[in-house]
């Protein structure tokens, strides 16, 4: 063990101890707060091998720093999908906030729009639905000499797409051992064959929660957009169990825009994807 000569009597320091820990205080902000905003949470995700037919669009509006509330539903919106094919998909409300599509036909290839009437304003976005390649068991490699300290469970996620198109993917993880989702957007920069590889290590910080024998990963690789990608890029970052250690929050800014003034556009993002799911149990 390495050592180091101390300045300083230990019995000094062990007096000036208990002074820093009575100065320890946690400090509330008072955050200034603004007029609340329309969140727009219209997601239209297909499955590989099923059908898509039951669709649902959330609207909400954004809550105080401090709020443990569940976000307040936007009520009384008209909404409606329609993709190229001269199809329309009308999302009637359910429940305040959440509307509904059952009857769904996506197609891949066809560019879809989107349209929201909302308290006499307008929003507009349109999106292209790709194939995504299909996960399975064989996807993933796992290996229990990843990381740094060479000691942590590491999974390896490989697939292929053709190379030359427009490959951007948005992986999102679930795993057991902490219970965090988390969001991942990337694309084809540094895979231009088409090979792609991904890794997925436990949680570095011992006093977490890490991969364990028995623990379910649930990985889901969504085909989306290039500004979809990078609308998820901005959310991640700014997310607490994503951010990095030099992160800066930026407002995300999505796909949606206000047809009068894209200057008020809202928050959130439209995204038709098609997606693909494996769950892996820690071995």
């Amino acid at each position: 063990m390495k050592t180091t000569n101390i300045p300083y009597p230990i019995g000094f320091l062990m007096m000036l101890l208990p002074l820093f820990s009575a100065c320890e205080k946690v400090i509330e902000l008072d955050l200034d707060t603004q007029a609340k905003e329309l969140v727009i949470d219209a997601a239209i995700d297909w499955e590989k091998g099923t059908s898509g037919a039951v669709q649902t669009i959330q609207l909400s509006y954004t809550q105080p720093y401090y709020s443990q509330e569940a976000p307040e539903g936007a009520s009384g919106a008209t909404i409606l999908v329609g993709d190229d094919q001269g199809n329309l998909f009308p999302f009637t409300e359910t429940q305040p906030g959440s509307y509904q599509n059952s009857d769904f036909t996506p197609a891949l290839g066809r560019r879809y729009g989107l349209i929201i009437g909302h308290e006499g304003k307008e929003y507009v976005a349109t999106d292209i639905l790709k194939e995504v390649p299909e996960l399975t068991q064989a996807n993933i490699t796992q290996t229990n000499d990843g990381g740094f300290t060479r000691d942590q469970i590491m999974l390896t996620l490989r697939f292929d797409v053709p190379a030359g198109e427009d490959n951007n993917f948005v992986l999102r993880i679930k795993a057991s051992s902490d219970g965090v989702t988390r969001l991942y957007g990337f694309n084809d920069r540094y895979f231009p064959d088409g090979h792609f590889t991904t890794q997925i290590l436990s949680r570095s910080n011992k006093k977490e929660e890490q991969f364990k024998a028995g623990d379910t990963v649930e990985l889901t690789l969504f085909r989306v957009s290039e500004t979809y990608m990078n609308y998820i890029r901005v959310l991640s970052n700014n997310a607490t169990n994503n951010a990095g250690l030099l992160s800066i929050p930026n407002r995300a800014k999505g796909n949606i825009f206000y047809r009068a003034n894209p200057k008020e556009n809202p928050l959130g993002a439209f995204r038709v994807a098609q997606y693909s799911k494996v769950i892996y149990v820690i071995q």
